[in-house]
């Protein structure tokens, strides 16, 4: 029989842990006080982090610690040590983002778990291939996949699978986003995002305003209807988002997945009761739910417009409203109790309102003092269930969970009375009294048995236990307890210490910068002809990239002829996500280009690597590989790289400390992709797009751009893939700056420009490198430390 489905819920303190553990979680994922991608929940210090894993392993309950996010090389000598603090507390495994540190982990800590964060954004067979051919054990899987792909992926690897059950959708693919780190200083790729995503926007077609509203705001996910399915594709752990959320959320939202897994693997008929939608809704929704990505590839049915906090529960209508008293006439259309909280959202999306003080039945009108702009016929929604939360606050005050063990008892004659306790392979034994002839009431089986199952405020239940009770002794109640009560503490003893692991009292090896770079080159990625050919002509361009598009790949041979007669390699950029349908919508042009005399990809994924690493062409990694530290580059150099573009993510200082630049690539002038997305705005609020793959612009999506106050976006549109880049609305450009670099590529990214305006950028740039200073001036610098 398969293995059952990991339930895996969030933890962002230790209530949160407990309530957990209480409502049945199988496994709890949470971050230290350092290094995880909730730079902003409370998290847990060493001590805790301990007790979390000596509680949670008596129940047999997991503890993933999220290790999540990129690191500077400066915080190695941190970071390694804190990993052995784990490894020594027993953490079950680690959710990991940095390559530089999962390649430590893999080396110091092998027996150690490494899951790949869904930062690494794995939405490929290929992704996870690779991933299983590191040692890594468990992939969380990019959110936007469907039932199939996650079948297909699952069916044909060893690695665990692991999905996002419910909670918050990230709009980007997770690990390609830097709208954050790039607007307000705030990395989410370390952790800090500020969630720009949940903003109000204006779409803006060729500059006027056709929609607005919060739209890049996305529903919350609940797939409790789609559970069967989803189990059914072969995933291994089902992951709950919200290790923001309080402990209430954490209980409730854990306690109803675990009542419908259990329901499931009863074999039972799977219906969903509506009260337990509810239940999940009051606890937290943005404009309801969906079922994100599973059944459909996106639209404007799975976006939350409105406004991006929770909604609550409809609860009524404004009746009437006197502003003079400011008392508003609400008729209910569920029951309300004194402490049920209520809000009604203004045209400002400021919600106001109150807490009820008198109980009222449905149907029925309460007069309630509110301040505001209230009109007549406004909803009323209502936030705060007392009698839920007042449930809820129950489930994590003590520890109520319970296990089942077995037990064995010896009492013989002039024998000391023996109990052995087992559970899930562990066992401990205890010695107690030497029984006595028994005066008048002899113990039995029975009688042995009903007390030895009193395990009071213990961590277990006896499920059976095996006496052997000789005729005619006598031990009195108090002793028979003490034998039992050290023997299954000697079980939860044995258990906590099986859980420990001896310390590696590993240190981060000492780095120094490595040598600078003889001189500087250009390296261009083009998307159309006329720039290949203006990137051909200038003598400063070392490496031309090109999109893999109908334009370029549709005169290959030409353009590599056009290639070599300047004494240029070209190399192909492979597409940035890498699911299947996009490998076999430029299949054709992969063959091609495969078997033509380009002289290599250009990869920002583990997926890209599996598929091109057996062509015989180099590899050079861009910069949404998202290098940010030396161990890093020496993971990717094991891996065949031949250069990398570092993150964009990274200052000058950081540049230059690094131990090896040799084949180092600064993006020093391009538009900056700041957020890959399946929920094109184009597509969803101008194109009608609500649950297919392709919308009524399809081909016509140019000019599109988002406004946000003062800052402003353009729109990328693959229309064939139905993928959209969010990037800046002017470009990166560092002319001025490039020589404070020491490295040997300097990245010119083109995508619509005119062969005139790419050949006088490449102009200038190369009088820079020639020491021949332009006129212009640069826009902006995202390396200073100033910025990022």
């Amino acid at each position: 029989m398969k293995q059952k489905a990991e339930l895996l819920s969030p933890c962002g303190n230790y209530d949160c842990v407990i309530a957990a553990v209480n409502a049945g979680a199988d496994a709890v994922y949470l971050g230290g006080q350092l290094f995880n991608a909730r730079a902003y929940a409370s998290n847990f210090d060493d001590a805790t982090l301990e007790r979390v894993c000596e509680l949670c392993s008596t129940f047999g309950v997991k503890v993933y610690v999220t290790v999540n996010t990129l690191y500077r090389d400066e915080e190695f000598p941190e970071l390694l040590p804190f990993i052995d603090r784990l490894y020594a507390m027993g953490v079950s495994g680690l959710i990991m983002q940095d390559p530089g540190a999962i390649r430590a982990v893999r080396r110091y800590w092998p027996d150690l778990n490494v899951h790949a964060s869904t930062q690494l954004t794995a939405n490929s067979l290929a992704d996870v291939l690779e991933m299983e051919a590191l040692g890594i054990r468990t992939a969380v899987l990019s959110r936007e996949l469907n039932l199939k792909e996650i079948r297909e992926i699952a069916e044909h690897t060893d690695v665990r699978i692991e999905t996002f059950i419910h909670g918050a959708l990230c709009v980007s693919y997770s690990g390609q986003c830097l709208m954050s780190s790039v607007l307000g200083n705030r990395s989410g790729n370390r952790g800090k995002c500020a969630q720009n995503c949940r903003l109000n926007y204006e779409l803006l077609d060729n500059g006027k305003v056709c929609a607005s509203g919060h739209l890049l705001s996305t529903k919350d996910l609940c797939t409790l209807i789609l559970l069967p399915e989803l189990l059914e594709c072969g995933v291994a752990s089902l992951k709950i988002e919200g290790r923001m959320k309080s402990p209430e959320y954490v209980a409730g939202v854990t306690g109803i997945y675990r009542k419908y897994l259990d329901l499931y693997y009863s074999g039972a008929a799977y219906r969903v009761d509506p009260e337990d939608v509810r239940v999940l809704r009051q606890l937290f929704n943005r404009g309801s739910f969906s079922t994100g990505y599973l059944k459909t590839h996106s639209g404007a049915d799975m976006m939350c417009p409105v406004h991006p906090r929770a909604w609550g529960i409809r609860a009524g209508t404004v009746r009437d409203y006197d502003p003079k008293s400011r008392r508003a006439l609400i008729r209910f259309d569920r029951e309300m109790v004194p402490g049920d909280g209520i809000e009604i959202r203004t045209d400002l999306e400021e919600g106001i309102g109150c807490y009820i003080e008198q109980p009222c039945a449905t149907g029925q009108q309460l007069s309630l003092k509110i301040e505001g702009p209230v009109r007549k016929n406004q909803e009323v929604w209502q936030t705060h269930d007392k009698r839920l939360m007042d449930s809820l606050k129950k489930t994590y005050g003590t520890v109520t969970r319970k296990t089942a063990i077995s037990a064995s008892l010896s009492l013989h004659s002039g024998e000391p009375a023996r109990m052995t306790a087992v559970w899930n392979g562990f066992s401990a034994s205890a010695s107690g009294e030497i029984p006595t002839e028994a005066k008048s009431q002899p113990l039995t089986v029975r009688t042995v048995t009903e007390q030895i199952a009193k395990l009071g405020n213990s961590s277990y239940t006896l499920e059976h236990l095996d006496a052997e009770v000789q005729a005619g002794l006598f031990l009195n109640r108090s002793a028979l307890n003490a034998l039992k009560n050290t023997a299954v503490e000697n079980l939860k003893e044995n258990v906590i210490r099986s859980s420990k692991r001896e310390p590696k009292k590993i240190t981060a090896d000492p780095l120094t910068a490595g040598p600078d770079p003889a001189g500087k080159s250009l390296s261009v990625l083009v998307r159309t002809a006329g720039q290949f050919r203006a990137a051909a002509v200038c003598r400063s361009v070392s490496r031309i990239c090109m999109e893999m598009n109908g334009e370029l790949t549709g005169s290959l041979p030409d353009l590599i002829r056009t290639a070599r007669e300047y004494g240029k390699k070209i190399f192909v950029q492979l597409p940035r996500i890498w699911r299947g349908y996009v490998q076999q919508n430029c299949a054709e042009w992969l063959e091609q280009c495969r078997s033509s005399e380009i002289d290599g990809w250009l990869v920002s994924c583990l997926g890209h690597l599996h598929t091109v690493k057996d062509s015989g062409k180099e590899t050079a990694l861009d910069f949404t590989g998202n290098v940010l530290n030396s161990r890093s580059i020496e993971f990717w150099k094991e891996r065949g790289i031949s250069s990398f573009a570092v993150s964009p993510e990274m200052s000058r200082e950081e540049i230059n400390a690094l131990a090896d630049r040799s084949a180092a690539e600064v993006l020093a002038y391009g538009y900056l992709p700041l957020m890959v997305t399946h929920q094109c705005p184009a597509g969803n609020f101008a194109g009608g797009k609500k649950d297919r793959m392709h919308c009524s612009r399809y081909g016509q999506s140019k000019g599109f751009s988002l406004r946000s106050g003062k800052d402003s976006f353009r729109l990328d549109t693959d229309c064939v893939n139905c993928i959209c880049t969010i990037t800046t609305d002017t470009p990166l450009d560092i002319r001025e700056d490039i020589e404070r670099f020491s490295v040997p590529l300097i990245r010119l990214n083109f995508s619509d420009e005119n062969a005139g305006t790419t050949e006088r950028i490449l102009r200038d740039y190369e009088k820079i490198l020639a020491a021949k200073k332009p006129a212009q001036a640069i826009p902006q610098n995202i390396y200073d430390k100033s910025v990022l």
